[in-house]
């Protein structure tokens, strides 16, 4: 089955750098840098007790990824590990405010990743964009100054603005400012929204402009709002074993995909954090084969459908669609 799942070209869409970054790849920079990693709180387990808990293990890795060089090959570490699940295109969001504790600016941490996505294409057949990382938890005034590097930066691989970190504390009117600044200024919003079970969120985070939901299982069984969202065409970008971690859900029946599928809600299917969930997106669908949520030809229809929804240009998602045939 996993050689039969491999051969589907797949888009990979919810992918965070620092939660993916290989364990071999960490423990080299720590040995590199002198620093002392524990590795037990490098990934979670099934008995992960809820999103906070889950967020912990980025403290733990984000203390190796301080400097350009570790941000670059971060890059091409995970550019590694996607071919090998087939994916033609990623985009991996990165939060720049998180990695700069060794005195790296702003736009030295975005330089950094693009860098690394430039050499990675180089090595293996596959297009990588960059999606930054907005705080929940940072003020708009900081969130605002980080889309103004942003857009200083004006480069092709910066694909779009993402919102992550604690939902429940933060909901979208705390972080509405900077979200309509970011797609005021013409960048392409995805957001972290439905993680903690708030539909409202969700409802409200599109109203913010967001063109993707992160993760977005609060929803998955209303029917009234999904409808909305397929008026919006609004994707979601759904990660089972994470919300499982996170006990966002129980069981991946919750994800209600055979309902998305036949009502057309756009959704695709990714990783989140490979490393920290301990997962591949080979395992993904895997698991959702045996779970009989989607099958061989779903999982062929999702990927393709996700080209209207990655953050390329018109002339780039016609040169994608021809790869994913």
């Amino acid at each position: 089955m996993e050689q039969q799942l491999y051969t589907i070209p797949k888009i990979e869409l919810h992918c965070h750098l620092d939660g993916s970054v290989s364990i071999a790849l960490l423990k080299q920079l720590a040995l590199e840098q002198g620093i002392t990693l524990n590795e037990q709180n490098l990934q979670v387990d099934q008995n992960c007790e809820n999103l906070e808990e889950y967020l912990r293990c980025f403290d733990e890795i984000q203390k190796v990824l301080q400097t350009a060089d570790s941000l670059q090959r971060s890059v091409i570490d995970v550019a590694s590990q996607v071919v090998k699940d087939n994916v033609k295109y990623i985009e991996i969001r990165f939060a720049p405010l998180f990695h700069m504790e060794k005195g790296l600016s702003i736009n030295e941490t975005i330089q950094a990743v693009i860098a690394g996505a430039k050499l990675a294409m180089t090595q293996y057949n596959i297009k990588i964009n960059i999606l930054v990382c907005a705080m929940r938890q940072h003020s708009n005034a900081i969130n605002i100054d980080l889309f103004d590097h942003v857009l200083q930066a004006d480069n092709e691989h910066i694909a779009g603005i993402d919102f992550a970190g604690p939902e429940a504390a933060f909901p979208p009117e705390a972080i509405q400012e900077a979200a309509q600044y970011g797609v005021e200024k013409g960048l392409n919003l995805t957001l972290h929204a439905g993680e903690c079970g708030c539909i409202y969120n969700v409802v409200e985070s599109i109203k913010l402009g967001a063109k993707r939901i992160g993760h977005g299982v609060a929803i998955n069984n209303d029917q009234q709002v999904l409808e909305e969202v397929k008026a919006q065409q609004v994707l979601l970008e759904i990660c089972p074993r994470s919300n499982l971690q996170t006990q966002a859900i129980s069981d991946v029946s919750e994800l209600n995909l055979p309902y998305l599928l036949s009502n057309g809600v756009p959704f695709l299917i990714n990783t989140d954090n490979r490393t920290v969930t301990q997962t591949t997106l080979i395992a993904e669908y895997d698991l959702l084969l045996k779970a009989q949520q989607l099958t061989m030809e779903d999982i062929e229809a999702i990927n393709k459908n996700a080209v209207n929804h990655t953050f390329l240009s018109t002339e780039e998602r016609e040169e994608l669609r021809l790869i994913m045939k």
